[in-house]
């Protein structure tokens, strides 16, 4: 999956409207922002290196969501942090 030029060229405005999201009270947002750290995890680590403590940090608070499908959500982000170590790109050790 590669990311869309456009995308990539205002990255640093799209994870500053992710992160302003991500205590969003709909469940169904969240859970959207959940998905979008997987996807950019996915596809362009790079972009995530400099945040990622405080991804991380979010990941592990969302894993403990009242809402069970934001949790689930959460739960990918570890998976594929697996499947980069796998493939000896350890993503934590940017936490």
């Amino acid at each position: 999956m590669l990311m869309p030029s456009a995308l990539y060229a205002s990255v640093d405005k799209y994870l500053h409207g992710l992160f302003g999201l991500a205590n969003d009270p709909a469940a169904e947002v969240r859970k959207l922002v959940c998905a979008a750290f997987v996807q950019l995890i996915e596809v362009r680590l790079s972009v995530l290196e400099p945040h990622m403590k405080n991804v991380i940090e979010y990941m592990l608070q969302v894993n403990k969501d009242t809402d069970d499908e934001v949790a689930l959500e959460a739960c990918e982000f570890w998976v594929q942090g697996i499947v980069l170590e796998q493939d000896n790109i350890d993503p934590m050790i940017y936490a």
